[in-house]
């Protein structure tokens, strides 16, 4: 992983062989040390050889998974970076693009549980001076916001 930061952008280029949680962890923090607690905002676009996305069942309180291998191209990687229980916090989506095995074009979406870096990844981090953090919401069965003064 290479990164540089300039004003309230982070750019990471992830490379071959690199877990994007890992180096979001790494980096974020990194940044939440330095900073204090804030929040955030991730994009991105590259290319992975493995991936697990979930979808959520709200029925179930949990998220059904799919996993892939193989030439997945990152078409969209979008979300935010908060804290919880004074940790860093991802909640990320992801659209990946694949071939099927008649070499059709198929897509694979949710929200991005791991993803395993087979080529290159480019990733843009947006701090935002905003302190928000996430609690357990046991109705809904997931972690929603909570803000704070900053």
């Amino acid at each position: 992983m290479k990164s540089i930061t300039i004003g309230e952008k982070t750019i990471l280029r992830l490379d071959k062989g690199d877990e994007l949680f890992s180096a979001l962890t790494e980096k974020w923090t990194a940044i939440f040390e330095q900073d204090g607690a804030c929040f955030g905002t991730v994009e991105g676009i590259g290319g992975c050889d493995e991936v697990e996305v979930g979808i959520f069942d709200p029925v179930a309180k949990r998220y059904v998974v799919h996993k892939r291998e193989g030439m997945l191209e990152l078409v969209s990687l979008n979300g935010n970076l908060t804290e919880m229980d004074g940790k860093p916090f991802f909640h990320l989506h992801a659209v990946f693009a694949y071939h099927d095995e008649d070499g059709k074009p198929q897509t694979l979406s949710g929200h991005l549980l791991k993803a395993h870096i087979g080529l290159t990844a480019e990733i843009v981090i947006t701090r935002i001076d905003a302190r928000v953090t996430r609690r357990f919401d046991e109705p809904l069965g997931i972690r929603t916001w909570e803000f704070h003064e900053a």
